[in-house]
């Protein structure tokens, strides 16, 4: 049972029906078929072709036995792939076999540190990237795919160290384009976009792809003559299976790929988990948060000690999976098999693949992540997370993806410290049935003469306590009649710190030498204990604390 626990997958095949095999059987060479050809998309634009390829055959293994989801699909994807390529590539100029080792060595960093949140049970994390964050960078990392992938459809070269610096780089050169890999780059695009929209059941990659390779074997287009100075193509892949090895990384290695290896394992485990909850849900089955987090951290690992890219979950493969009639986790294991059969037998044929074409479709996934209704829905809930979701953005595409990020996180965190700091309150009235509420939204709610009726909707802590205090004041200044009372509507204050304590002493202080009585009703016990310790200097016999806000008038209200 404890093996169990910890594998879902056993459990998927104790109670298999050997019904599931045919719809299993299917998807799984369906989906097999798709990942050669996506994986060696994602390995070429980390640099590292082949590792795309070794990411796709034992990560899907992995996850099918830890993992709670029997549909998800794991593999390289468009956003891991795009940070080995931008923060890790620049780490080793010009050397495949070290940037082999440092994307390697990422994978275990990741899996590693996802790990460990899943044996602390840390599946909130997920949560701490905002929503306009994670929109403003998939946006930014759609636009970083797409300036590294035109050099490739376009058949130039491209300098910049930065994707603003590249974009501009291209523009200067865009008399000297290869019309034939245009040509080619924008077919396969479409393609895939048509197929996406029209055919969902249709392979568009491996549909575009084929045809492209064909075409480069039958007109020779990888040669200059008619068609022009002749497209570049992927050229001989090394046939074989990966070996297991840890990399061994130097303490300055593991330095600089540590921040790389935070980010990449939150947004690993964040994709997993909204991947694997909404086909879930289609499907009326639960996942377990902190299981999918052990689960990407086993599967990243695998990946890393057989030299594949750091993997995420994938929805466009989950939907081919299940579009094709995948039930449970023999689906993954089927289309691992599929791309090992083509690593040891039939790699030779991927040579003729153009590179405008796996261009096209890196272009195609980051497209896919691109979707402007999310920046309608932003502007129309709140102006200020539009913000948020163009400033990480912006970072992304003119500083780089670590930078864009951490822009993003700082601006979130101020918004909410603003929040905090800045929180809504309200002068409390009483409607005819007794209860109290806002004066601003109920008309029949009103004020008793004398008496001030307080609520603060925030923890009272160091960021807010002035302003609480002052705010207070404020209205006791500006009171129509002599205020005799104030009561705190404390049902909204889940939490007070010590300086909130100290702020609330002074408070106490100020209004009881104006005459003026300082009551709560309606606090949390927690909140309750550590006021009442703030206030121990408080006559015992004079009460400040009420259960509700009604007890807290009537014990305090003018006779």
């Amino acid at each position: 049972m404890m093996i169990v626990r910890w594998m879902p997958g056993l459990a998927t095949l104790a109670t298999y029906k050997a019904s599931f095999l045919p719809h299993d059987l299917a998807a799984g060479l369906t989906l097999g078929a798709v990942m050669v050809p996506v994986g060696l998309a994602y390995g070429e634009l980390a640099g590292l072709p082949l590792a795309g390829l070794y990411g796709s055959m034992l990560p899907l293994l992995a996850y099918a036995l830890f993992g709670s989801s029997r549909q998800l699909i794991v593999g390289p994807d468009t956003a891991m792939a795009a940070l080995v390529a931008v923060v890790v590539v620049p780490l080793a100029p010009g050397d495949p076999g070290r940037l082999a080792l440092l994307a390697a060595g990422l994978g275990v960093m990741v899996g590693l540190l996802c790990l460990l949140g899943g044996v602390l049970r840390l599946g909130f994390v997920a949560n701490f990237l905002s929503k306009p964050v994670i929109v403003g960078f998939m946006h930014g990392l759609a636009l970083v795919i797409i300036v590294a992938q035109l050099p490739k459809v376009l058949g130039l070269k491209s300098d910049g160290e930065t994707t603003l610096e590249q974009a501009i780089s291209l523009l200067h050169r865009l008399g000297d384009t290869n019309l034939l890999s245009l040509a080619i780059g924008v077919g396969s695009f479409a393609t895939i976009l048509l197929c996406r929209r029209f055919a969902p059941r249709v392979p568009g990659a491996v549909l575009a792809l084929a045809a492209s390779g064909l075409a480069v074997v039958l007109l020779g287009l990888d040669k200059p003559g008619i068609w022009g100075q002749g497209v570049a193509v992927v050229g001989r892949i090394p046939t074989g299976l990966p070996g297991l090895s840890l990399p061994v990384l130097t303490l300055a290695d593991f330095e600089a790929l540590l921040p790389v290896a935070f980010v990449a394992a939150l947004l690993s485990f964040s994709d997993t988990v909204v991947t694997a909850r909404a086909f879930a849900a289609r499907n009326r089955y639960r996942i377990d948060a902190n299981q999918e987090l052990l689960a990407i951290g086993v599967a990243n690992l695998v990946s890393g000690l057989s030299q594949g890219l750091p993997i995420s979950a994938s929805d466009s493969r989950t939907a081919v999976a299940e579009a094709a009639g995948g039930r449970t986790q023999v689906t993954s294991a089927i289309a691992a098999l599929v791309v090992a059969i083509v690593m040891l037998w039939l790699a030779n044929f991927l040579y003729y693949l153009p590179s405008a074409a796996l261009g096209g479709l890196l272009i195609a996934s980051a497209w896919g992540l691109c979707d402007t209704a999310e920046f309608r829905r932003l502007w129309r809930f709140r102006g200020i997370s539009l913000a948020g979701a163009l400033v990480t953005m912006a970072g992304v595409v003119a500083m780089g993806v670590m930078e864009g990020i951490l822009i993003g996180v700082v601006f979130s965190l101020v918004l909410l410290l603003r929040a905090l700091a800045f929180p809504p309150d309200a002068v409390l009235g009483r409607v005819p049935g007794g209860s109290w509420h806002d004066t601003v939204h109920r008309p029949d709610a009103a004020s008793l003469r004398g008496l001030l009726v307080y609520r603060f909707s925030a923890p009272l802590f160091f960021a807010n306590c002035t302003l609480f205090r002052d705010r207070i004041m404020a209205l006791v200044d500006a009171a129509a009649h002599p205020v005799s009372a104030v009561v705190i509507d404390g049902s909204a204050i889940h939490d007070v710190d010590l300086m909130g304590c100290e702020t609330l002493v002074e408070l106490e202080q100020e209004l009881r030498e104006r005459g003026i009585r300082l009551a709560f009703g309606n606090l949390r016990d927690r909140v309750k204990r550590d006021i009442e310790r703030g206030l121990e200097l408080r006559p015992e016999d004079d009460a400040i604390t009420f259960p509700s806000v009604a007890e807290a008038v009537e014990a305090v209200r003018p006779a």
